[in-house]
């Protein structure tokens, strides 16, 4: 799929505007990458030249990869019925670990020559995808053989490639992983796992249909992982590997207003909890239930099939424009479902502020008064119709097909409200809405 040209475009822009630097997909070992499989001759090869077309693309939109090890080859797999979403990833364990691990080895092998050690270096090795839910039908016993194999393969390839694991759904398995890791002396360079505010697994979703557990629920998971971590591992790298407002892949909620202020709650207690973060996913050009051409139709992306930005687009922009220095806010009320999130720059000359409020809490009027010295510049809202432009096409009528006069209608839709002269006075942030207030020092 990242071979599509126009996915690579949303790639370069999530990368220049958003600052994303780190790329993950499902599937690298699978069979149509072919780079394990039996050919007419009845032999099985190693073939790499899919992998390096699809690496090689990635690294052209300035992002890196975040590789995941999967799925199985089916020359490997115990049981090649075993198979998951539109492209039927294969889910089974190995027949022979020893296989798999050699297949880890040569594949290793293959991107030091390739690319080198210095570029593996800024690399993330991650070992399969979401073990505990039917990505994986084997056991825990068995995944954790799997890392174990893996890993082994990677540090004897280079002890220097960062590892990983175990990217479970919902945050689980956090302790057995390091108990098992610490048992086996394997390493572990990074802690990934995910997370969605859902009571559903991804296969059990497809409709679309979810029960929504709230943002404290993201919250109370970000923590509850960060003490398992720290009661293990103190420091090791926390790193949540997928997360949005819901895992229903066809969920209106992604496409609303208010997933701008899900999104900047989230990452805030991201800030807080964790170390790093990969958004699932960049674009509505995806998939795994069978590609979607409908301008809105609940897809996990950023943008659109169309490259229209969503309400999410725009909240990570603001929290780009944030600078390294995080900023207490002094007497706003920050909660999961409201709250305030700051920064100020290097040099000292600007102060920007997020703030959002999603529809738990209704209407929220807030005056923000920044340190001494700092006067109000720009203040921008992300609102329905004004930085959310799925508001805008349910106005049109929902239209399947989109002229060009309603696209270019729905890109101005998509752009927040702008106020350059803002006077400082109070943020008025209906529920389910977003803003950035920006302030720059006095002369």
């Amino acid at each position: 799929m990242v071979m599509r040209s126009d996915l690579q475009s949303q790639m370069r822009r999530c990368r220049n505007e958003l600052g994303f630097r780190y790329w993950r997909a499902h599937g690298t070992l699978s069979d149509d990458v072919s780079v394990f499989t039996t050919y007419p001759d009845g032999k099985s090869y190693y073939t790499f030249s899919g992998l390096k077309r699809i690496l090689d693309a990635v690294l052209a939109t300035g992002m890196k990869p975040f590789l995941e090890l999967s799925f199985m080859p089916s020359v490997l797999s115990r049981d090649p019925s075993q198979g998951i979403t539109h492209y039927r990833g294969l889910t089974a364990p190995p027949a022979d670990f020893s296989r798999w691990e050699a297949l880890i080895a040569e594949t290793a092998r293959f991107l030091l020559e390739t690319y080198g050690a210095g570029e593996l270096r800024t690399w993330y090795f991650e070992v399969w995808n979401e073990p505990n839910i039917p990505f994986w039908v084997g056991t825990q016993e068995e995944y954790f053989q799997l890392y174990r194999h893996a890993v082994r393969a990677l540090k004897a390839a280079h002890p220097d490639l960062r590892v990983g694991g175990p990217a479970t759904a919902r945050g689980e398995w956090i302790e057995d992983f390091l108990d098992d890791c610490a048992r086996h002396a394997a390493p572990v360079d990074f802690l990934s796992t995910h997370i969605y505010p859902s009571d559903v697994a991804f296969v059990d979703s497809a409709s679309g249909d979810v029960k929504l557990l709230g943002l404290d629920f993201l919250w109370q998971n970000f923590e509850r992982v960060h003490a398992a971590v720290q009661a293990r591992r103190p420091g090791l790298p926390i790193i949540w590997g997928e997360w949005n407002s819901s895992a229903g892949p066809l969920a209106e909620n992604h496409d609303t207003c208010e997933n701008a202020a899900v999104i900047a709650s989230a990452l805030a207690g991201i800030e807080r909890w964790a170390d790093a973060s990969l958004f699932w996913n960049l674009s509505d050009i995806y998939e795994e239930c069978e590609y979607h051409f409908m301008p809105f139709h609940g897809g996990y992306g950023l943008l659109t099939v169309d490259d229209v930005p969503k309400s999410a687009f725009r909240a990570f922009e603001f929290f780009e424009r944030l600078e390294s220095h995080t900023l207490l806010i002094e007497g706003l009320p920050t909660t999961a479902e409201r709250g305030a999130l700051g920064s100020v720059s290097e040099d000292g000359e600007r102060i920007a502020i997020v703030l959002w409020n999603t529809t738990a809490l209704g209407d929220w009027r807030e005056t923000v008064v920044p340190p001494a010295g700092y006067a109000p510049a720009r203040l921008e809202r992300i609102l329905p119709g004004q930085g959310s432009a799925y508001e805008s096409w349910i106005a049109l009528g929902r239209p399947m097909n989109l002229s060009a006069r309603q696209h270019r209608e729905l890109i101005d839709a998509s752009r927040p409200e702008v106020s350059v002269d803002w006077d400082g006075s109070a943020i008025d942030l209906p529920g389910g809405t977003t803003a950035l207030a920006v302030y720059r020092r006095e002369r």
